[in-house]
């Protein structure tokens, strides 16, 4: 069943496998816009019921896609075209067949037309919704969820993937993940860098805050594996909305991306450990992410890198915690936990959050405790 969308739209075909085929479509607020039926249902269920307008849709998802992009975008015209050629780089590096959801959420640039050129001229399979959000859900998170909510029902036996229009992945992002995920993990994170040329134009503390976090937490997953005899598993992953694969089944099962304000990208990682998924700490293979301090999310990323261009102490990643801390830790899973568990579920800190004059003092004292232990690479 092929329905006719508003003048100067593609045709929408219906979407594959677990969506269906045929029934009767409901229309959008936009009377002119016919909304497939599996859509109007996500629309109509928590938490867009009542809180999305679809103004447009553009573009076809073809039936039969090994993998699906999903691709939250808002305002994003400047960096897109860099973003979607190695989309297209990444996706042409695999034998298999991809497609792309994009949603546009309340976006007053021609962010719509740029992936509307590429999708034609690089002959790309591809949806992209227009929308409006009400303010309660206008943020990166629910955009997020809902172009993945679409894409895991386009492919639900097959492959997710998600970036940020601001974003380049490696030309080997998609074999990557897809290796992982075939080799059983539901979840995939990668470790995410900044763009080197933004990163260059700020202050050095920006880049001195980030080598000190990234050394500690490899020093402090070091440790935990010493203190736990390598049986509790990874200690801390590094999960970025900028990079992400996700198996379909898996991310229907556990009922969609969680949507706090900001930081969907680890609730995402927290709720699969906690369900009992297999989730894959990944090394960089070649992401690159915006360094702009004018993020689109509050609380995101560019708040984040802000702080540490102008503090005198800024706060570090939340997920760090002093070397006392992560040793009681470690001694309480050996004493109660023991081997049992598949993977280690965080113990609520006693301590605030570190700020980047912390982060030196313990880096100092994890260093040497991994020296002692005779821990290689220190």
């Amino acid at each position: 069943m092929t329905r006719t969308p508003a003048a100067g739209c593609y045709r929408i075909r219906p979407f594959p496998h677990s969506i269906a085929d045929t029934g009767p479509v409901q229309p959008a607020k936009d009377a002119s816009i016919a909304v497939p039926v599996e859509l109007a249902a996500l629309l109509a269920s928590p938490p867009f019921v009542g809180k999305v307008e679809v103004s447009r849709f553009r573009g076809v998802l073809e039936r039969d896609c090994d993998f699906v992009v999903a691709v939250p975008v808002r305002d994003e015209e400047r960096r897109l075209p860099a973003t979607l050629d190695a989309l297209s780089a990444a996706m042409r590096a695999v034998p298999f067949a991809g497609c792309v959801v994009f949603m546009i959420n309340d976006t007053s640039d021609a962010s719509a037309e740029v992936i509307e050129r590429w999708a034609v001229r690089e002959r790309q399979s591809f949806l992209a919704l227009e929308v409006s959000f009400d303010p309660t859900i206008r943020n990166a998170p629910h955009a997020r969820r809902l172009a993945l909510d679409i894409a895991a029902r386009a492919v639900s036996r097959g492959a997710l993937f998600t970036t940020d229009a601001d974003t380049v992945v490696g030309k080997t992002w998609i074999d990557t993940g897809l290796r992982f995920l075939a080799e059983g993990y539901d979840l995939v994170c990668e470790d995410v860098l900044l763009d080197e040329q933004e990163l260059a134009a700020l202050p050095a503390q920006v880049r001195e805050v980030g080598n000190a976090e990234r050394d500690y937490l490899d020093l402090c997953e070091r440790l935990w594996r010493y203190w736990t005899y390598g049986r509790a598993g990874t200690l801390g992953y590094r999960p970025s909305g900028a990079s992400l694969a996700i198996k379909g089944s898996s991310y229907l099962a556990l009922g969609g991306l969680p949507t706090p304000a900001v930081g969907e990208d680890r609730a995402l990682c927290d709720a699969m450990i906690g369900a009992g998924f297999a989730v894959k700490a990944m090394e960089n293979y070649g992401t690159r992410t915006s360094a702009r301090l004018n993020g689109r999310a509050s609380g995101g990323c560019g708040d984040a890198l802000a702080d540490r261009a102008t503090s005198a102490d800024p706060e570090c990643d939340s997920r760090l915690k002093p070397v006392w801390l992560l040793h009681d830790e470690a001694t309480l899973w050996i004493e109660i936990i023991g081997g049992a568990s598949h993977g280690f579920h965080a113990i609520p800190k006693s301590s605030g959050a570190m700020t980047f004059s912390a982060v030196q003092r313990e880096l100092k004292i994890a260093r040497k405790l991994a020296s002692a232990y005779g821990l290689a690479d220190v």
